[in-house]
């Protein structure tokens, strides 16, 4: 957990590695490219580091080197006598990094042994995720990182076709919170600006989206219509959805077309029903005449007869062949894949491998099918996929594989002939990767290890790492806090903590009465043991580790006459905004100009805009020091 900023950190950001190592100090096991990217990172946090692994790693950079290359510890990260030497005993977070997950795992049993109080973090993927996570539940301080997993929200977001619309939180009852790109505010619903330190460019906005479609229901239930009992159907709704292929619409009219003809040619003066009779006994695959009537038929209705019942043969062994397929395909596990509607919005993802799953979940829930194809065939194999996919609106295509220039090779192929596809490419260990999409223009390439390393470091101090997006080429993460009563954020307004810290708060849950209220008012206070949800970068998650809070910088100048009706009125709104009973604001309302405490400016603006309506005179100045 995050410790109280007034304790501090050590003053010696450098010492030595050991037993005097402060309490404060992280150890990094596992020197591979996440593990010198988190090292990266945490430098500028301010606390002593420490570096274990095998054996001496391949630096992707001197100046980590030149700080870090004197100060490792080699070992076997699972083995205690290893962690005892590199101090594990009192480091207050420990990252296991290693690419084997299994060592990880291992290793994470052996720090909880030696330092039960310490922050565990753990990467872990494939298999060996599913026994993470239930290590999770089992020991405190433990949490599991899926390098894969993060990239998925990344991903998700730079394939959408819309790119002014970034999901924050998974959507809930009341929607979901989005990152919404262009000058314009929301015309409806709760929203507030982004706070981001550079204010170039188009403001952004953080609102609560409803999703198309949303509409409340109807608290009074009504008894369903016989049509409405169909079209709820699941297997109507399964028909409607299946698309319906040339061979099979072709089958049905030659079907009804050879039915009606049948009726036509068996009836005997206009008994259609004997007619219909002998058709349907025809089609059955069998020479029958139940009713006499083709013994009493000229030699043209036999030998349509004949074909008849040739036509009825090859039917029947189709629709046995069917069942079979179908009883045997359920027996085996064997599926076979649907193609997809006509005309729909499909993401194409080329080796998606682990990612698929998380990947496909996000776009489904935006209403964005998702087909998978593979680069074992090269180019050709490419050109292939995207001519089975011809039909539909293929929105955007990603290659996930491992190597970033076959990746390269087939985004660039497709960008020829789908200009306006978005196009993404997924580069696993290279850090440059904003400067390569902007050089290569119109392809988004994500780094994993950013992704990972951003979130791990975020992790190491307590936090909880929902999601990382992109917001103008810098990871931003949404991170979950818990509250504890000695933590830097409980007791101060959602207005403080966003201008103070430069958090953008995106959900508040009680802990008293576990409402959860998306995009929170800026005037309510935070408690311990209330749950956040916020969107920060590293910087600002810095800040709130070291407890530099910007004071508020502004105030609200206001005078009211004395005997106002509404006066209590007044007093009330007042106390919301300054955290101050009513009693005490009794003597505001005497005619004369009042000052307010500091605020910060968007709180200011709204106590002003809330005393304006009272016809209160009021002005918003800066604060004078």
């Amino acid at each position: 957990m995050r410790s109280d900023p007034s304790s501090g950190f050590p003053g010696d950001p450098t010492p030595n590695a050991g037993r005097g190592e402060p309490p404060h100090a992280l150890l990094v096991c596992g020197l591979g490219a996440l593990g010198q990217a988190c090292l990266q990172r945490l430098q500028g946090f301010g606390v002593p580091l420490t570096g274990c692994d095998l054996r001496r790693p391949m630096w992707r950079s001197p100046e980590l080197e030149q700080e870090f290359g004197e100060r490792l510890v080699f070992g076997d990260m699972r083995q205690a006598a290893v962690l005892r030497r590199a101090g594990v005993e009192h480091c207050r977070a420990v990252l296991l990094l290693s690419q084997d997950s299994q060592v990880n795992l291992e290793a994470a049993l052996q720090v909880r042994l030696l330092n039960p109080e310490a922050e565990v973090v753990v990467r872990a993927s494939g298999q060996e995720q599913g026994l993470g996570q239930l290590l999770e539940q089992r020991l405190p301080n433990l949490a599991v990182v899926n390098p894969l997993m993060l990239t998925a929200a990344a991903l998700a977001a730079s394939l959408h076709p819309d790119a002014a619309v970034t999901q924050l939180t998974t959507a809930s009852g009341n929607g979901s919170v989005v990152l919404l790109a262009g000058g314009d505010e929301p015309a409806s619903g709760p929203h507030r600006r982004l706070r981001t330190p550079e204010h170039a460019g188009e403001p952004l906005h953080i609102a609560l989206h409803n999703g198309p479609g949303r509409a409340q229901a109807d608290p009074r239930p009504k008894e369903p219509l016989p049509w409405q009992r169909l079209q709820r159907w699941e297997g109507w709704s399964a028909l409607r959805r299946r698309p319906i292929s040339r061979p099979m619409a072709a089958a049905a009219i030659v079907l009804i077309s050879a039915l009606a003809l049948g009726v036509a040619l068996f009836s005997e003066q206009g008994q259609w029903r004997r007619g219909l009779v002998v058709t349907l006994g025809l089609l059955q695959g069998e020479y029958i005449d139940p009713l006499n009537l083709l013994s009493r038929a000229t030699e043209l209705q036999l030998s349509l007869g004949l074909l008849y019942a040739l036509l009825g043969t090859v039917l029947t062994s189709c629709l046995v062949a069917l069942i079979l397929e179908r009883l045997l395909s359920n027996r085996l596990g064997l599926q076979r894949p649907q193609r997809p509607r006509r005309g729909s919005r499909q993401v194409l993802l080329m080796e998606a491998g682990d990612i698929a799953e998380p990947l496909a979940a996000l776009l489904s829930a935006q209403g964005i099918g998702v087909q998978h194809g593979g680069l074992q065939d090269g180019l050709a194999g490419v050109r292939q996929r995207l001519h089975s996919l011809r039909h539909t609106e293929l929105v955007g295509i990603a290659a996930l594989s491992n190597n970033l220039l076959t990746n390269m090779q087939a985004v660039l192929e497709v960008q020829q002939h789908h200009p306006r596809a978005r196009l993404a490419v997924l580069a696993h260990a290279m850090a440059a990767s904003d400067q390569l999409g902007t050089l290569l223009g119109g392809i988004t390439v994500i780094s994993g290890m950013d992704i990972a390393a951003d979130a791990v470091v975020a992790t190491a101090f307590g936090e909880r790492v929902e999601r990382v997006v992109r917001v103008r080429g810098e990871h931003h993460l949404v991170v979950r806090y818990q509250l504890t009563p000695n933590d830097p954020l409980t007791g101060h307004t959602v207005a403080r903590l966003e201008n103070g810290y430069g958090l953008n708060v995106l959900t508040l849950q009680r802990s008293r009465s576990g409402q959860l209220t998306a995009i929170p008012p800026l005037e309510w206070q935070v408690h311990a043991g209330d749950e956040l949800t916020v969107l920060a970068n590293l910087r600002s998650l810095q800040r709130v580790e070291a407890g530099q809070m910007s004071p508020p910088a502004w105030r609200v100048e206001l005078r009211g006459t004395a005997g106002r009706q509404d006066g209590f009125v007044v007093q009330q709104v007042l106390a919301r905004f300054l955290g101050l009973p009513p009693g005490a604001l009794l003597n505001w309302l005497d005619g004369q100009w009042q000052q307010t405490d500091a605020l910060d400016q968007d709180v200011a603006e709204l106590l002003a805009r809330e005393l304006q309506r009272y016809r209160i005179d009021c002005r918003v100045v800066p604060w004078q020091r």
